[in-house]
């Protein structure tokens, strides 16, 4: 089954997508907001195929739902889904000009300064750029002059190289040789198990060796170091009596570092990446990568983890130079191309130069989608096989569970 795909023509630098609004930053400092539902629809001429473009633009989560995905152990109903999706044309695309049409409002971004990383949670962007880390309202109400406040609230003044959001109000900040940090909004921390940054925000130092991006596995984040050894920063829930009530309740608490050796059972050389997303850590390799198989563990067992693959890419793809993980598969990004491993075993080659891609694994509606911003165009990619797929068993993507998924946050 091929992705779908929406091409956006112009020159753009960064891209987010949240509650229905498509945020694209472009290479004169601007930010284009625009009506991303609205312009989905524009391209379904036959109301019978409106059913699938919203399952694969608008609202992937209604697949994903867990009653729904009891269905598809009904072959029929899954022979029929198929043919839905058949009949989508397999790409689709706008110019500026007809983009246009969508525009909500083109307006300076925040501070009038290009970002170096973005994150949208709770109708709150966050970004960092030379000055430190900061925050801005969207989502805001149609009166409003602005989509994105221009009035961003300053939160920590350190000089950040990137972010990354997790399903809880929690915001991983890789700050270089600074080490590894974290933005908790949440009650669930023992703050006795981190040494707190900041006296106004609630940054936490997690550890001071070197950090150059993280994601979160679980509980646990990994960080990733581009000239050190990386690490499992590993967190468990952490059950206390509730003085208010006859229920234990469950704390996030530090636990402590894995080293990458340890988890890939040999001696890592340092020049090559590893990273983790939920369910697997990466290791690249000279001509490819391999997986390990994670597991966070219970508030009584600890974490563990299984070898489960390697993988050969073609050597003209080149070196990996970073890497991601969706449901719909793993995204490995070398010197030439950017290769997305398809959960079902297919694989999909996008050749560069590539400006920026993003998946949104932790969204609502957009766990399927994949933005890859090219020289002069975005391209959205919209993966709909991973619904058909053994989730326990495959070896590429994040293993969808009905855990995991109903306690989505953003």
């Amino acid at each position: 089954m091929q992705p779908v795909k929406i091409t956006i023509s112009g020159d753009y630098i960064d891209c987010q997508i949240y509650r229905g609004i498509l945020y694209l930053w472009t290479l004169d400092g601007s930010i284009l907001v625009y009506k991303w539902n609205e312009l989905v629809e524009s391209f379904v001429d036959d109301p019978a195929n409106m059913i699938a473009m919203s399952y694969f633009f608008l609202e992937s989560n209604y697949i994903y739902d867990y009653h729904l995905n009891k269905l598809f152990k009904d072959l029929n109903f899954r022979e029929l889904l198929k043919e839905k999706f058949s009949v989508i044309d397999g790409a689709y695309s706008l110019s500026e000009e007809q983009a246009s049409r969508f525009l909500i409002k083109e307006q300076d971004t925040p501070d009038r300064v290009i970002p170096v990383d973005t994150e949208i949670y709770n109708n709150t962007l966050y970004y960092i750029n030379e000055a430190g880390l900061h925050s801005a309202t969207v989502n805001r109400p149609s009166k409003s002059n602005n989509p994105v406040s221009s009035r961003p609230r300053k939160l920590w003044d350190c000089r950040l190289l990137s972010i990354k959001a997790n399903k809880y109000p929690q915001i991983a900040l890789s700050a270089g040789e600074e080490g590894l940090y974290e933005l908790n909004n949440v009650e669930e921390i023992s703050f006795d198990s981190l040494r707190r940054a900041d006296s106004l925000t609630p940054i936490y130092k997690i550890s001071g060796r070197h950090s150059s991006f993280a994601n979160y596995s679980y509980l646990s984040i990994y960080n990733t170091s581009l000239i050190d050894s990386s690490y499992l920063a590993v967190f468990k829930w952490n059950l206390h009596d509730d003085n208010f009530s006859s229920k234990r309740r469950a704390k996030r608490r530090f636990d402590g570092t894995i080293p990458e050796e340890e988890l890939f059972g040999q001696r890592v050389n340092d020049q090559y990446l590893s990273w983790g997303v939920q369910d697997k850590i990466y290791r690249a390799t000279d001509f490819g990568f391999e997986i390990v198989k994670f597991d966070n563990g219970t508030a009584n067992n600890g974490p563990f983890w299984r070898q489960l693959d390697s993988v050969h890419l073609k050597p003209w793809k080149g070196r990996v130079i970073g890497g991601g993980a969706a449901y719909f598969g793993t995204i490995i990004e070398c010197e030439n191309a950017l290769v997305i491993m398809l959960s079902n075993g297919e694989i999909l080659t996008i050749t560069g130069p590539i400006t920026r891609w993003r998946v949104y694994p932790r969204s609502n509606n957009y766990e399927n989608q994949l933005h890859v911003i090219l020289d002069d165009r975005i391209e959205i990619y919209s993966f709909n096989h991973d619904y058909f797929v053994n989730q326990e068993h495959k070896d590429f993507g994040i293993e969808y569970t009905p855990e995991a998924h109903s306690k989505k946050r953003w």
